[in-house]
């Protein structure tokens, strides 16, 4: 039973066609929302030494600079350890005064700040506000010095704020203020650099975020590792595994199935897979097919299973054999497969049945 032992009760439509009853409505996604961007998840698992860092800076100093690559978990570091602060997105507000108007009406929203000077604006700041400047490379460059020697140095003027900026590259956002003066009291001593996930936290989390929002029944930890490789291959890295999990599920749903399967992990990705198969020549292009049929049911195959396909697809093309395993490098540089370091188990990351078919036609021009 779904829902994590208790009794869930959901109303199911019925078709029936000549006699024969078929179920159509068979959810999977119990909580949409939990798999949005903007969700905040009651944990935050793989990041227990930055929280506490994070935790540590902002309260003993007031400051501190998240910086990581997209999909690292910034954003979501700041706003789950600082629930009650107050967000800007500074590619959305990019002038100074854009961003204390921002400010102001959500910690005054009865206060009018029209018509006055930006001096103006940063003394309606209430004391101890906790402010969250996401994406802080976004500001203007014409303002960008000017907010951030001000923002640091409001404690000199006796009055107390506190912030957390996030950057994509500190370094890059340090050649950006160009000030060592301004760098200094506005980031040094407080920058946490975040690294992307590996592999088996990605895992990991997937598995957490998969029990939140999904029922339970319709996922295991094949799905969530084959959605792990392919975010792997994406800069998005965790932003990217969250949404192939979503996207994978409302996907399973509108086939009627029951669980997510591989195939609907792998259709999730053709809007990024770039991958080129002219440039393949037949041996590579024989040991693709392979693994396109052994994973045309599964997510992973073992290196016996893909030889034996690979020597009836031999057989079936007129080709002699060769080696396979020097051959395995070059499809994964290229982003059709993943091969897992802890059992060498590869993963196909595009559907099984359109590479086939692609791998088919362009073997016919060659042989």
């Amino acid at each position: 039973m779904r829902g994590g032992g208790k009794k869930c009760l959901k109303t199911f439509r019925f078709n029936i066609i000549h006699g024969a009853i078929f179920h159509i409505d068979m959810p999977i996604l119990r909580s949409r929302q939990k798999l949005d961007i903007s969700y905040i998840p009651s944990k935050v698992l793989c990041r227990d030494r930055e929280i506490q860092i994070l935790k540590t800076l902002v309260e003993s100093g007031g400051k501190a600079l998240i910086s990581g690559e997209i999909g690292t978990g910034k954003t979501l570091l700041a706003r789950y350890l600082f629930k009650e602060s107050i967000y800007i997105n500074c590619f959305v507000n990019r002038s100074e005064h854009a961003i204390l108007e921002s400010i102001l009406s959500k910690v005054r929203p009865s206060f009018n700040p029209a018509g006055l000077p930006t001096r103006k604006l940063w003394e309606q700041i209430p004391d101890n506000t906790v402010i969250i400047l996401d994406e802080i490379e976004g500001i203007s460059l014409d303002d960008l010095n000017h907010f951030l020697y001000t923002l640091s140095r409001r404690s000199e003027c006796g009055r107390r704020l506190k912030y957390i900026a996030i950057t994509r590259d500190a370094n890059i956002l340090r050649q950006m203020i160009g000030d060592d003066a301004t760098w200094s009291t506005f980031a040094e001593k407080a920058v946490i650099q975040l690294q992307p996930y590996n592999h088996n936290q990605m895992v990991e989390i997937l598995n957490y975020r998969a029990q939140e929002a999904l029922y339970e029944g319709t996922f295991d930890e094949d799905i969530l590792s084959l959605i792990a490789d392919i975010a792997m291959e994406s800069r998005g890295h965790m932003r990217t595994a969250i949404d192939i999990l979503r996207n994978s599920a409302i996907l399973a749903e509108q086939k009627g199935k029951t669980k997510i399967e591989p195939e609907d992990v792998r259709e999730t990705n053709l809007d990024t897979w770039i991958g080129n198969l002219d440039s393949l020549d037949k041996n590579h292009l024989l040991v693709l097919l392979s693994i396109a049929k052994a994973c045309s049911n599964k997510a992973y195959t073992t290196l016996e299973d893909l030889k034996e396909h690979y020597f009836i697809e031999c057989e079936n093309h007129n080709i002699e054999p060769t080696d396979i395993e020097h051959l395995i490098p070059r499809l994964e540089a290229e982003g059709f497969i993943s091969r897992r370091e802890s059992d060498g188990k590869c993963a196909l990351l595009i559907p099984s049945k359109i590479i086939t078919k692609e791998i088919e036609e362009n073997l016919e021009k060659i042989l």
